[in-house]
């Protein structure tokens, strides 16, 4: 599993790297994957609203419907329609990207299998909403849709009569049952919106909007593939054909092919054996974590800052409990806590300049307290020597820190840049302990800890407390934000920052004007902009393609063209195993009044039911079905559907249900004609016998 990791994180960081040259971090997709996802709902229920305005129900009205939606006011809900459709597709990609995403960058274990979870949770309402919304429309791949999406509930034995009875033929198609897909897909994005919620819930400053120039291009680029390749609907859906080929969406349907191949109940095997992996994934293997953050009430003011800043929601403030002036404390949830450190880093009394008592601070991780971080610093900074001596703090998800030629370099690993305060960078330049301090971590907006980037860059500005003081040099205090996959990117900084500090005292350090009160940074070298201008081109015009293409090709066959459909169904109850016994008058007598009706004791089993066709002698099925119910006292059910060559055959049909070894208790026979396509339904009622339509 480890190695998988490692395969798709480096996968990951190569193309983010690549990204984040042409888009810059701030407009990196691959970092926004969640929000674009919820802009993208926004997209699909802002469109879903106007549609459903002029949606019909019923069997043919829901076709013409959307067929005079989609050509009579193409400007409007035709583009609608396919913006609709297309952003349903995004949705889905941006979903398994976020997910495959989490899983390389190793973000779904310990405290955050919550978020996992929950996620999967959403994986199930998004093909919910996307299903319902293909029945809906009512053409042949609806069709398809609705009779795979029946047999693969059939599987389940929860439901007294097979699903797929209800689309037999044209005529016992009700116009409830799109009243009923209209309910569903309603109601499950209304779930969804609901677990969405859910899923940020641990989450403070849970980014939701993607940045605007996002925004405008995602909603830019599916406007432009509306009108290239518009969404149109396939033929009518006709139950008494069956279409040779569908041209099938393959984000959300890709499984319906799959179990043409393994069978409803191998498809069933195989999604919850997925889920599983899935859902185990945050505890394979189990995550050794060392102690949460743990507050100390003789150095905490209730500043609330460490609440303020909390990434994940794990401190709350509560009223004082051990009597100090102050009216709140700080309040650690375990279950919560990542042990990022991000609270140690917003501590006020988180300073190394006292030496009268222990470095103790209001708040701080047990296996990382800060006053062995202060040793820590002072011994490594010891170590330095030359005219570019340079401390670093390191992130352990970043980069890896490698020293330049002719610097001096001390590097200190901190469970996040935001866990160090300001007042360590203050205590390193003031002492003079190092020529130098810089915070080397995440990518810039992709912190693994998800804020210590942000916050660490506005408390050295000064727009965060607590902030850097003003007497620290910014041109003293350098970041480097850089990925694993940008070891050259944080090499290059490194050691420019070094160059620049080599200098004389009046040189103005490159990227970083006299008197900024940001620390000093080197920006990622980039390509001219006419190249990035293209490759963002090509770039956009990669995810068109695969949007438009893979939401309806390729097409599937579902039969030759010289093969009709043969569909065997019947909802018939077997014959009592044994007779029923007859009450005597006084048997009857001692019963109660609303008992007496009953007559007899009947035995509640019944005999299952055989049914074998023959097509010109051949057998083409034969098979038994069991009766239904705990004390299989039910009917026994059949939906099966095969192929059958078209032309002229002579059909014999017959039906056991007596529990006799041999012969039959109804048999039928009929002369067909049948022509390609066509979708013959035999279908056993009692009374009536066996027909054939």
């Amino acid at each position: 599993m480890q190695w998988l990791k490692r395969v798709v994180r480096a996968c990951m960081e190569w193309l983010e790297g690549g990204l984040d040259r042409i888009c810059g971090p701030a407009l990196n997709p691959l970092t926004q994957l969640g929000a674009l996802g919820w802009f993208q709902f926004w997209l699909i229920a802002v469109s879903g609203i106007y549609l459903f305005i002029f949606f019909d129900t019923g069997v043919t009205q829901a076709y013409s419907s959307i067929e005079s939606i989609t050509r009579d006011q193409w400007w409007a809900g035709g583009i609608l329609r396919s913006i609709h459709r297309y952003a349903s597709d995004g949705l889905v990609l941006v979903t398994f990207l976020h997910m495959l995403r989490e899983f390389g960058m190793d973000r779904m274990r310990g405290r955050r299998w919550f978020a996992w979870v929950t996620g999967l949770a959403l994986v199930g309402f998004i093909y919910v909403c996307g299903i319902t919304g293909y029945w809906m429309v009512w053409d042949q791949l609806a069709q398809y849709v609705a009779l795979s999406t029946s047999q693969w509930l059939d599987a389940l034995p929860i439901f007294a009569q097979p699903i797929s009875r209800n689309f037999l033929s044209n005529a016992e198609l009700s116009g409830r049952f799109f009243t009923l897909m209209v309910y569903l897909h309603i109601a499950a994005p209304l779930l969804m919106l609901l677990f969405m919620w859910i899923h940020i819930q641990r989450y403070n400053y849970a980014l939701v909007n993607p940045a605007l120039k996002l925004m405008i291009g995602t909603g830019a680029g599916f406007l432009l593939l509306s009108l290239v390749s518009p969404a149109l609907s396939q033929a009518p859906a006709n139950l008494d054909q069956i279409a040779a080929t569908v041209g099938l969406d393959w984000f959300y349907l890709a499984f319906y092919p799959l179990m043409d191949r393994i069978g409803a109940a191998g498809l069933w095997w195989l999604v919850l054996a997925m889920f599983g992996v899935l859902l185990a994934l945050p505890w394979l293997p189990r995550l050794r974590e060392p102690p949460a953050a743990v507050v100390h009430l003789d150095h905490c003011n209730g500043c609330s800052r460490c609440f303020d800043d909390c990434p994940f929601g794990a401190i709350t403030m509560a009223p004082r409990t051990d009597g100090a002036a102050f009216s709140a404390e700080a309040v650690v949830d375990p279950d919560l806590c990542v042990r990022c450190g991000i609270c140690v880093g917003a501590c006020p009394t988180a300073t190394p300049f006292r030496r009268a008592t222990a470095l103790v601070p209001g708040i701080e991780l047990p296996a990382f307290n800060l006053e062995a971080l202060r040793d820590q610093v002072t011994t490594v900074a010891g170590t330095l020597t030359g005219d570019a001596r340079i401390l670093v703090f390191k992130c352990p998800h970043g980069a890896p820190v490698t020293p330049p030629a002719g610097a001096s370099v001390g590097i200190i690993e901190v469970p996040c840049t935001g866990m160090v305060p300001p007042p360590f960078i203050d205590f390193v330049v003031s002492r003079r302990l190092a020529d130098g301090a810089m915070l080397a971590g995440c990518r810039e907006g992709d912190c693994y800890e998800r804020l210590g980037v942000r916050w660490t860059e506005q408390r050295i500005a000064g727009e965060r407390d607590p902030y850097l003081r003003d007497r620290v040099p910014r041109e003293r205090v350098a970041v480097s934000w850089a990925g694993p996959g940008q070891g050259a990117d944080r090499v290059r900084a490194l050691a420019s920052f070094a160059s620049a500090l080599s200098r004389p005292a009046t040189a103005t350090p490159p990227g970083a004007p006299a008197g900024q009160r940001a620390p000093w940074s080197l920006a990622l070298a980039r390509p001219p902009a006419p190249v990035r201008y293209a490759a963002l081109a090509v770039m956009v015009t990669a995810v068109i393609v695969v949007l438009g293409f893979f939401s309806n090709q390729p097409t599937i066959r579902l039969r030759g063209d010289t093969e009709a459909i043969v569909t065997l169904t019947f909802s018939h109850a077997g014959r009592n195993q044994q007779e029923c016994r007859r009450f005597s008058q006084e048997e009857t007598a001692g019963l109660q009044p609303n008992m007496r009706q009953i007559g007899g004791d009947c035995p509640r089993g019944r005999w299952p039911v055989y049914m074998q066709l023959e097509l010109d002698g051949r057998v083409v099925y034969a098979g038994t079905r069991q009766p239904a119910g705990l004390w299989k006292d039910g009917p026994s059910t059949l939906f099966a559907r095969f192929k059958v060559p078209s032309g002229p055959q002579q059909a014999r049909v017959a039906l056991r249900d007596s529990g006799r070894e041999s012969g039959f208790d109804a048999s039928a026979s009929a002369e067909l004609d049948l022509v390609p396509g066509q979708n013959l339904v035999i279908e056993f009622k009692q009374p009536g016998g066996f027909t054939f339509k």
